[in-house]
């Protein structure tokens, strides 16, 4: 079935390749509007780009990001948005304890900035060394209080995204200099026509090989120097 990305954010990012025959690469930026692939179950690839897309956002305010569930096809979305690590791969602990170990991270439930606030005083007290606080919340809690924390923990995300089916699946070239996507249903063109410079694919049958590195790598190459956003044309 051919999707188009049909709600959400201006740009989301993509991530479950493998439920695909044509699409992004897992952690490419993609804008709302435009097709993104021929795929097969448009609710799961919903739900692992709206983790995926969720990661990018909350990391977008300086944050690091550890998924925190137990699913392997989420775990790799998280990656895809540029996701951290996971809570599996370091030492931690949830909540603060009344006397210090070796815990590299504390995991910590808050609603409001002062009880966050009362966590990082009683860790310090209790730790006497630098010992990282996340905060494991709802995303709209980790949205809120992005310039309050350095870390966060997700489980899920909630449908930041969604598809919808679509007609025709066209070349789609990206500009990155200009972060503009040039839909190709008949012409192809090679290089931008406001810049001239080689447009990049969007659309593709490779599968980049589902490794926690390489996925971030992904997301580093195609997101990081990303306009704010993509004009489709």
């Amino acid at each position: 079935m051919i999707l188009a990305y049909a709600r959400g954010p201006p740009i989301a990012i993509f991530a479950g390749s493998w439920l695909c025959t044509k699409s992004p690469v897992d952690g490419t930026p993609v804008a709302l509007g435009e097709p993104i692939g021929d795929c097969e179950n448009a609710d799961r690839l919903a739900q692992l780009s709206s983790l995926a897309t969720a990661v990018y956002m909350i990391k977008s305010r300086g944050v690091k990001v550890y998924y925190g569930g137990s699913s392997p096809e989420e775990e790799l979305a998280a990656y895809a948005g540029g996701a951290d690590g996971t809570l599996s791969e370091i030492k931690h602990r949830f909540g603060v304890p009344d006397q210090a170990d070796d815990a590299a991270l504390l995991v910590v439930e808050a609603d409001s900035l002062e009880e966050l606030r009362r966590y990082v005083r009683r860790a310090g007290e209790v730790y006497r060394r630098r010992v990282e606080v996340a905060l494991l919340a709802r995303f709209e809690a980790a949205v809120e209080l992005g310039q309050y924390i350095s870390s966060f923990v997700i489980t899920k995300a909630p449908d930041i995204v969604s598809f919808e089916p679509a007609t025709s699946l066209p070349e789609i070239g990206r500009c990155i200099h200009c972060g503009v996507d040039f839909l190709m249903y008949g012409a192809k063109t090679k290089r931008c026509i406001y810049c001239g410079r080689a447009l990049r694919g969007v659309i593709t049958q490779r599968k980049p090989t589902l490794r926690p590195e390489i996925l971030r790598a992904i997301h580093r190459k195609l997101a990081d120097n990303l306009p704010k956003k993509i004009v489709v044309i």
